[in-house]
């Protein structure tokens, strides 16, 4: 069998010199050059084996590890001499770890001698399901709702809390938990192992729970940066959720959800805002839940949502005293919140 072939795209000689003896020897198909993670992600069912640098930023150790999950077999090649990116790239589970000087043809007898990949079956899922909330600026319930989400979904699944709210992370104070350790700290570990650590995850009833960064004296970390942490997450199976502030069309995190929920707040400029995240939506289609309508108005906020958002609400959430009384209290939302979310994420 002739294996099929991606490389990550690299200025490095080492991936010219590769493509090039790999297309003379016909021995490999070279189905794919990835400039970007998603183009790896849109192939995968193609692919057998991939070939990545570790100089690319976003071939991180949770990134190889969701590869290596989902059947794909990894060759790392790390700078000659360069011994922390060799053993990033074995401590992330590359099938094969090679340095940059190694000729072409010894790269593709590697690849050859590979055994063949292993297709997960129907009931060997890969990874965990990935829920993003987001919404448009102007605090219309994220936290709230995707802490009633997590919630109710905890039942039946083990489920891991992200805060990803760079802008305003709320999760350390609604549920009254300590600020450290947070998501940086996460995702500094996640860039070495693959995996999330354990003491990063604080446990609020059924639910485990990941805080977010309040680390304003520091430079803000690249996108992908806490993007791999959610990746990570999934691969412990279970189910993600995640509270990811305000999110444009394009950013890397949608990418990689199965399910969006957008919260929109029910008052005309939360409307107004709400439709202007979804005028450039080229994600997967969000779940619109309705937050904060007034009972009067229900009919006339639904009417308004559809014509002017474009979406049918899966949730409307009214003006829910306990709802608001909980959130000051530093305790989970009671069940007339996890009520009103009953239909989001329910089969379309």
């Amino acid at each position: 069998m002739t294996p099929a072939v991606a490389t990550v795209l690299s200025a490095r000689q080492w991936e010219h010199d590769l493509v090039a003896f790999a297309r003379d020897a016909a021995a490999v198909r070279l189905v794919l050059r990835a400039y970007r993670p998603e183009d790896v992600e849109r192939e995968a069912s193609r692919i057998d084996v991939l070939v990545a640098g570790s100089e690319t930023t976003w071939v991180t150790p949770a990134r190889l590890s969701s590869w290596r999950r989902s059947g794909i077999r990894v060759v790392g090649v790390f700078p000659a001499g360069d011994d922390p990116a060799r053993n990033r790239l074995r401590a992330a589970g590359a099938d094969e770890v090679l340095a940059d000087d190694t000729p072409a043809e010894a790269i593709l007898r590697v690849i050859r001698l590979l055994q063949p990949r292993h297709t997960p079956g129907p009931d060997e899922d890969p990874r965990g399901p990935i829920t993003v909330v987001t919404g448009a600026r102007g605090a219309p319930g994220r936290t709230e709702v995707s802490l009633a989400l997590a919630l109710g979904r905890a039942a039946d699944e083990p489920v891991l809390l992200i805060d990803l709210d760079v802008e305003a992370p709320a999760l350390a104070v609604r549920l009254g938990l300590p600020p450290r350790p947070d998501v940086t700290d996460a995702a500094e570990e996640v860039h070495v192992t693959g995996r999330v650590p354990g003491h990063a995850v604080r446990r609020v009833g059924p639910l485990r729970v990941v805080v977010g960064s309040h680390r304003r004296d520091e430079p803000e970390p690249p996108g992908d940066f806490f993007t791999d942490v959610v990746t990570a997450a999934s691969l412990g199976g279970g189910h993600t959720v995640v509270d990811a502030g305000p999110r444009r069309s394009g950013d890397p995190l949608l990418g990689i959800a199965d399910e969006i929920v957008l919260v929109a707040e029910g008052t005309p400029n939360g409307l107004v805002r709400a439709a202007s995240v979804v005028a450039d939506w080229t994600a997967r289609p969000p779940r619109l839940v309705l937050n904060r309508v007034p009972d009067r108005q229900r009919d006339d906020v639904v009417d308004a949502a559809r014509r002017w958002i474009g979406l049918e609400p899966d949730a409307v959430v009214g003006e829910i005293r306990s709802v608001a009384r909980r959130s000051r209290e530093s305790v989970p939302p009671g069940r007339a919140l996890r009520r009103a979310l009953r239909a989001v994420g329910a089969t379309p």
